[in-house]
């Protein structure tokens, strides 16, 4: 049963969802400004608090903030009551509470003695900064005097584009003439000179403060801040780990009238170039900031729009989606969580998709391999990196009807060799089916997709039964390709190659009843039957008839034991059992809390490859009852269960019994991308393909209307899905615009609207 409405609701002709109580744990909100040399990536609760991190072009990372160290306060100088925007964290409780979190911003709204606030954050386009502007409207009959406190305590830490810590050393000076707090880390191992940062209100400035524990009392509390006692601020700077930026404005409100502050967040080099972005800002180009990138917001979410006749799942998709995909290319630099993103988001904004695959792709090295992140770097080996690229390019290309993409040219790292995007696909091939171990499978190197999997010196040289999978339905992207460009000796080598491999994986990797996970040195089989822990792995399964390498009989008694022993009412496991001790030969993954995340517990991501297998084989209830779970609000697993925000999808819910069901963090979790793709172009079947749309839809026999609107290279497919016979798979006829057409490839249009009408 549905426990949103015990929180708040979503109202979808707003683009938003409302939270009217409070929720079972916080809930976040991301923003982030454009993809490009300077992102920041800022998290904002209910509260108003969040860490916000920023990036540059080589991958330096910073965190300016970290949880729970940022927060706004109001202070009526006439009584001395002290509330905030969402009635806490200081004491004082508000009326007519609301928070709606919107893909572009956050707005709080929370009433306290005829003050009404309005509190919004947001990260404007252009600029690595986040926005907070509170207005208050005075609500009573006569004047009020009001004392305006931004708090944030900065860290500053972070990591060189090596991925090397930086620890900190910070000091802070208030700064009449910029309107607040300059903060500095003098750590010499600094990688630039961007380890500042500052908390500047645009104006009414009283004065400033630089020390967490100026602000805070001894318990260090951001419920009870000095300011509940009449501190004001004193100008006084500070050193030390708990440097901070406190910034008092001043503000005398008319009777019904309204006054305002805004406060800008960020990092820069110097005070100089504060004075800059300062000046630049004023609170009528904060208002125009913040309505361009609603206006952006909203383009990107009209992109595709889908029908399931569920009004949350509906609004999670048709709003909040391609914001969770969008900002988890700032908040990841992975190689492989940043292809699978692009994949989907190829759907909602090509553009940002494939510059943000040519970025990734220009990490691979010559031979082919690929490190684990390229921003910033990390030089592990998974093995699981090069077999993406063979995937999202041409899902890449099969969006854009543009096999053009193959031929732009992309420097390899660390080399003076540049290639075409079709060089680096081969050389992904060449690097693939070289690196093989004993057994003729792909080598698993440190680890490969499930990073718990981790090389040990017991578990010896390993070799990876998921990742030579991913081969395989590569190298059938590659064969289809090769033949559209008349690469006959590509064409030839990609099938010869697929043969071999098939062969090995049913020779090899076969379990009698599904297919095993990993194969280590000494011959011990992660994933089988004969285990007493780990004995079945979802992805073996779910790759196998990705990849076409399971046929006929395996493909179908693979899936069924993937349900019956990794299916739970909630989702999917990893792993099953999941592992009570440390095993070396499995790695970090069997020293987790067994039911949890890698080990045993309900992994979300995973579930996406899993119910796109089920549509390939036609397993209509059981792909849709796959989403169901995985979705927020899980009727099984609700929200008062889950603790999740209901507008973003997470990476999996725990199957430990005291915290049986949460969720980990909203936003950071590839489960957004799969579970776009499996919705709009496998359950309600709008799929891409080089040679149009096409419309193969498997749905279950319990919806009997769904739809999908598409923009699809400039045209719009208005799709509307007729299983009222609940035949559920396939298309018996088509009708485009009046007209009805053989087969299940609609006509390619250039522009327009266009009415399609399916009856499955």
């Amino acid at each position: 049963m549905s426990t949103i409405g015990k929180y708040g609701r979503f109202l979808e002709q707003e683009g938003c969802f409302e939270l009217t109580a409070e929720p079972p744990r916080k809930w976040l909100n991301v923003h982030c400004n454009e993809i490009g040399d300077e992102e920041i990536y800022a998290e904002c609760s209910n509260l108003s608090d969040g860490p916000v991190r920023v990036r540059d072009k080589d991958g330096v990372e910073c965190l300016l903030v970290s949880y729970d160290c940022k927060h706004i306060y109001i202070r009526d100088e006439d009584s001395g009551t002290v509330f905030c925007p969402a009635g806490a964290p200081a004491p004082q409780a508000v009326t007519d509470y609301s928070c709606r979190y919107y893909p572009s911003q956050t707005v709080i709204t929370g009433t306290c003695q005829d003050l009404k606030a309005v509190y919004r954050s947001f990260v404007p386009r252009k600029y690595p900064i986040e926005v907070w502007t509170l207005r208050l409207e005075n609500l009573s009959d006569k004047s009020r005097n009001v004392s305006v406190f931004a708090y944030a305590m900065f860290q500053l830490t972070g990591r060189d584009k090596e991925g090397k810590g930086i620890g900190k050393e910070n000091f802070a000076v208030v700064h009449p003439e910029i309107g607040g707090v300059f903060v500095t880390n003098r750590n010499s191992f600094c990688p630039n000179n961007r380890f500042k940062g500052y908390l500047v209100a645009l104006k009414d400035f009283f004065n400033g403060n630089g020390y967490r524990d100026h602000f805070l009392r001894s318990e260090f509390s951001v419920g009870t801040p000095r300011i509940l006692w009449g501190w004001n601020c004193d100008g006084r700077p500070g050193f030390g780990p708990d440097c901070a930026g406190v910034v008092q404005v001043k503000l005398k409100i008319a009777p019904k009238a309204e006054g305002r502050a805004d406060f800008l967040l960020g990092q820069a080099s110097c005070i100089g170039d504060v004075k800059i972005i300062r000046s630049e800002f004023s609170p009528e180009l904060i208002d125009k900031y913040c309505q361009e990138q609603m206006d952006i917001e909203r383009k990107r979410a009209g992109m595709f729009k889908v029908r399931t006749g569920n009004a949350n799942y509906d609004a999670l998709m048709n709003t909040f989606v391609k914001k969770q995909m969008y900002s988890y290319l700032i908040n990841k630099s992975g190689f492989r969580d940043n292809l699978q993103t692009d994949q989907a988001l190829a759907m909602a904004d090509y553009k940002t998709a494939e510059a943000n695959f040519l970025r990734a792709l220009a990490s691979q090295y010559a031979n082919g391999s690929v490190p684990h992140g390229f921003r910033p770097l990390n030089r592990l080996q998974y093995s699981d990196k090069p077999a993406w690229i063979l995937m999202v390019a041409p899902n890449l290309m099969k969006e854009s009807g543009d096999l053009g993409l193959l031929e732009k040219k992309v420097p390899f790292f660390e080399s003076s060799e540049t290639g075409s995007v079709w060089q680096h696909i081969l050389r992904a091939v060449k690097y693939l089916t070289s690196d093989l171990g004993a057994h003729g499978l792909c080598d698993q190197r440190h680890a490969d997709w499930n990073d718990g999997l981790e090389a040990t010196k017991e578990a010896g040289a390993r070799q990876s039964v998921m990742v030579t999978q991913q081969l395989c339905y590569g190298l059938l992207e590659v064969e289809e390709l090769a033949r559209r460009i008349g690469d006959s000796k590509a064409q030839a080598e990609a099938r010869g190659l697929y043969d071999t491999f098939k062969t090995s994986l049913n020779d090899i990797a076969w379990d009698g009843q599904w297919y095993v996970r990993t194969i280590c040195g000494d011959g011990y089989r992660i994933g089988s039957h004969a285990n007493k822990e780990g004995k079945i792995f979802i992805n073996s399964q779910s790759w196998a008839v990705l990849s076409q390498t399971a046929d006929g009989d395996r493909a179908t008694t693979c899936m069924d034991n993937l349900e019956k022993l990794l299916g739970t009412p909630m989702g999917y496991k990893l792993c099953d059992p999941g592992f009570s001790q440390y095993d070396p030969r499995v790695g970090r993954m069997s020293n987790s809390m067994p039911g949890n995340v890698e080990n045993g517990g309900v992994y979300n991501h995973a579930a996406g490859f899993k119910a796109v297998a089920d549509c390939m084989l036609g397993r209509a209830e059981i792909a849709w009852q796959t989403f169901v779970k995985v979705a927020p609000d899980n009727p099984a697993n609700p929200t008062s269960q889950s603790q999740c925000e209901p507008f973003s999808f997470t990476n999996s819910y725990s199957q430990v019994p005291y915290i049986f069901g949460q969720g980990g963090y909203a936003w950071r979790t590839g489960t957004a991308g799969w579970f776009a793709v499996l919705l709009v172009e496998w359950i309600l079947g709008a799929r891409r393909h080089y040679d149009g749309l096409m419309i193969d839809p498997c749905l279950t026999a319990t919806i009997k209307q769904a739809g999908a609107t598409r923009t699809f290279r400039g045209a719009v497919y208005d799709i509307s899905l007729d299983n009222s016979a609940g035949r559920c798979k396939g298309a018996s006829s088509i009708t485009v615009d009046g007209k009805k057409i053989q087969g299940n490839m609609l006509p390619v249009f250039q522009d327009g609207v266009h009415k399609v009408e399916v009856v499955i």
